[in-house]
């Protein structure tokens, strides 16, 4: 593992964050940022809005009443029921204005002091009947809770943002994304995906030579192909997992300014295994707004490649089975 004075200066404190079935160390002063989050499907946190939920549904009742179906006698909306649990409610309404086969189910689901609004959806044509969404949605009602910022559960189940729900059964999708930024470090950003269910038809080192292939092929890529560093390429074991990297330095636009860096790793897990989900992880330097590349990195190659290795040496099964 590469190392840098700068970055175990970053790392003199660390704290581990948990998001789906996974938990890492990362700096103490790190901000973590959690991106979509789905149990089935998605679910949306509103941070100390256990209070709201009951204003949120009567509003989003309200916005369905005002929209007329053009198949079905009255509007989108179709029924508001209290619970599954004390505090949350479920709302049923049609996916759109001429559906008459695919109902959404709102539940709005209240896990003290925060709440959280999980987005299902029937279609029974598909083979997802209303009765079956709405016992999933009881499920996840039935096994959700708050969580602390920096608690890290021991039990099985998945992270949410502020959240957890209890599970071992991994019957459902599991998709979860999470950013890291670094406030001594402001153009750095890190950031990892999973995906359970995800379908891979391709390994990442497959498609890395097509794109090469396909970039040597025109003059203007080539070019450019060729100003690229491969400061690492290949086979690169994380915890228990044997995935792949990718780790670039690329030129700015103007390459008398500098450079940036663009690393990327892949493990494609075994698909439908909730303990042996499938991950990516992706680290940018010259970050500015949300653009790689709009300015030089503020690391070297050495130290971008110390922060990228501390932090994937990090990433673990939360609940190893």
């Amino acid at each position: 593992m590469n190392t840098s004075p700068k970055i175990d200066a970053l790392f003199a404190k660390t704290r581990p964050v948990c998001f789906g079935r996974f938990v890492m160390d990362v700096p103490a002063n790190a901000d973590l940022i959690f991106g979509g989050q789905a149990f089935g499907p998605n679910i949306e946190t509103f941070e100390n809005g256990s209070k709201d939920l009951k204003k949120l549904a009567s509003s989003k009742k309200t916005e369905l009443e005002a929209i007329k179906h053009r198949e079905e006698v009255g509007s989108l909306f179709r029924s508001e029921v209290d619970g599954p649990t004390e505090g949350s409610w479920t709302l049923l309404f049609w996916s759109s204005r001429n559906s008459t086969y695919t109902t959404d189910v709102w539940g709005y689901l209240s896990a003290p002091p925060h709440g959280f609004l999980y987005k299902g959806l029937a279609s029974p044509i598909d083979g997802r009947p209303l009765e079956g969404e709405v016992k999933k949605l009881t499920y996840v009602a039935n096994n959700l809770r708050a969580r602390q910022p920096d608690e890290v559960p021991t039990e099985p189940g998945v992270c949410l943002d502020l959240g957890f729900i209890k599970d071992d059964g991994g019957k459902f999708q599991e998709i979860f994304n999470i950013g890291l930024r670094f406030p001594s470090l402001p153009d750095v950003s890190f950031s990892i995906s999973s995906n359970k269910d995800a379908r891979r038809d391709t390994s990442f080192e497959e498609r890395r030579n097509e794109a090469k292939k396909a970039a040597l092929m025109h003059a203007p890529l080539a070019t450019l192909f060729g100003k690229v560093k491969t400061l690492r390429e290949g086979k690169h074991d994380v915890f228990r997992w044997k995935g792949d990297e990718a780790l670039f330095r690329r030129p700015l636009d103007d390459e008398r300014k500098g450079v940036w860096h663009e690393f990327q790793f892949e493990y494609p897990g075994i698909r439908y295994d909730h303990h042996n989900p499938g991950w990516e992880a992706a680290l940018f330097t010259g970050v500015k707004g949300n653009t790689a590349g709009a300015q030089a990195s503020s690391l070297t190659d050495d130290e971008a490649i110390a922060l990228w290795d501390r932090l994937l040496a990090t990433v673990r099964l939360r609940v190893p089975n």
